[in-house]
């Protein structure tokens, strides 16, 4: 066997103990629970995008350094699909949660604004407890 070949068969062999590893670490950030709330949920899925950019592209610059050898061109081309699809989701994530920090007052329209409404008994509010 050449060395390509036993490297190829030693990453096969190792995957599954990498995936188990990362599956554990997700579990043990809170990655795998339900979000808490939509801000939880956005952050989530921006700091999936970061991780993703963080990974593919070394293995896209890499690739177009070496001008993309025979066999690498369909893997340059899902790396550099999977660049674009999680840097959009990321951007749109990150749009929602700067819509959802900065929105203007909330109204209440339970609540009247003016104060000259009574309230139904009239007179002084009861005691507060």
């Amino acid at each position: 066997m050449s060395r390509a070949s036993l490297l190829l068969l030693a990453a096969i062999l190792a995957s599954p103990a990498a995936a188990y590893l990362v599956y554990r670490a997700a579990k043990g950030l809170g990655f795998l629970d339900p979000p808490a709330d939509r801000q939880h949920e956005l952050r989530r899925s921006i700091l999936a995008a970061l991780y993703a950019f963080l990974i593919f592209l070394p293995v896209f610059l890499f690739g177009w350094e070496r001008r993309w050898p025979r066999a690498w061109i369909v893997f340059g081309v899902a790396s550099g699909l999977a660049l674009v699809f999680f840097a959009a989701s990321g951007l749109i994530s990150a749009r929602a949660l700067w819509k959802l920090r900065h929105q203007g007052p909330v109204s209440d329209d339970r609540f009247p604004v003016s104060g000259s409404e009574e309230p139904s008994g009239g007179g002084a509010p009861g005691p507060l407890i």
